[in-house]
């Protein structure tokens, strides 16, 4: 063996358990070793049912995380399936809201220009009834003539225009 490479090797080292403070000695590199648990306190080897008070290395690490001082992280919480079709549902539904309002804004347009389109038409319709004379009525009238003078204006009027069409919604 080559001299000055091997670590020093302990005939008479300690091993000491920290559940049960029993010791053992063996050879080792270290001077003194301490165990969670030895055979003599492990249920496996003894059978017995023994509640462990020691803390484990996944207990350790958490104490250490949680003694650590830093930045801490934020918790974020995961959307489920249901939290995700729901919300996808809300905006398909707002989108549908807002086409309807501009479906009904045109319709109501239309409207409009259909009645402003109705008060033109009356309106030429009056214009015109007004410019035609009405015959004269003599004493030699045939009764054909005396019918049209007994028409008015306005029943003319009520003929030549036509009845505006039912609107459909």
């Amino acid at each position: 063996m080559k001299t000055d490479i091997h670590p020093q090797y302990f005939t008479d080292a300690v091993i000491k358990c920290a559940n049960c403070g029993k010791t053992f000695k063996t050879g080792t590199t270290k001077q003194e070793l301490q165990v969670e648990i030895c055979s003599a306190c492990h249920p496996f080897f003894t059978g017995k049912k023994v509640l462990i008070d020691t803390e484990g290395r996944v207990d350790k690490f958490r104490k250490l995380q949680e003694g650590a001082v830093g930045r801490k992280k934020k918790d974020r919480k995961k959307k489920t399936l249901e939290e995700k079709v729901n919300e996808e549902i809300a905006i398909q539904l707002q989108k549908d809201k807002l086409k309807e309002e501009q479906e009904e804004e045109k319709k109501a347009k239309k409207k409009e220009a259909k009645a402003a389109k109705k008060e033109t038409a009356t309106e030429e319709v009056v214009e015109e009834t007004t410019v035609e004379e009405a015959p004269e009525v003599t004493e030699e009238a045939t009764p054909e003539t005396v019918e049209e003078v007994a028409e008015t204006p306005e029943e003319t009027a009520e003929e030549e225009t036509p009845s505006p069409a039912p609107e459909t919604e």
